[in-house]
């Protein structure tokens, strides 16, 4: 059996309701845990046992250079207005041929929740970089 290689790790899109949105430079990608709840039975031997609690989702952060995509903006603005707009989004991993995807994950029910940008600074020479954090309530992850 050949050898599978790795994706890469830099050839990424986001899809937001069928469109492909923003040109990102660095993504922390989604991930989940599964908190356990630990007990002990009454009259048993002396070990702890454990049962899955609730999942807990860690945030999606995506960082670009300067310039927020008007439909990310616009998505933003929503939430800081009190107008929330959950929309299902999917962070898909591409191949290195440019087309066809070799992973994806579905994150559902998604809201962002913070934005931000580096600092300016007319000594610096680095580069103006924006920060969306976006959390989601379910997390599917498809295999190609």
């Amino acid at each position: 059996m050949p050898l599978e290689m790795p994706g890469n790790a830099y050839n990424f899109r986001l899809d937001i309701g069928g469109e492909i949105v923003g040109v990102f430079t660095d993504v922390k990608p989604p991930s989940a845990r599964v908190e356990n709840i630990e007990y002990r039975e009454g009259g048993g031997a002396p070990a702890v046992r454990v049962l899955p609690g609730r999942v807990i989702y860690e945030p999606v952060v995506l960082r670009w250079g300067f310039g927020l995509s008007p439909i990310l903006w616009e998505w933003m603005s929503a939430s800081m207005a009190g107008r929330a707009e959950y929309k299902d989004i999917a962070l898909i991993m591409i191949a290195n041929d440019g087309e066809s995807q070799t992973g994806r994950f579905n994150m559902f029910r998604c809201l962002p929740t913070a934005c931000s940008m580096s600092e300016l600074s007319a000594l610096s020479q680095s580069v103006a970089i924006e920060n969306l954090e976006i959390h989601y309530e379910n997390l599917e992850r498809i295999l190609a």
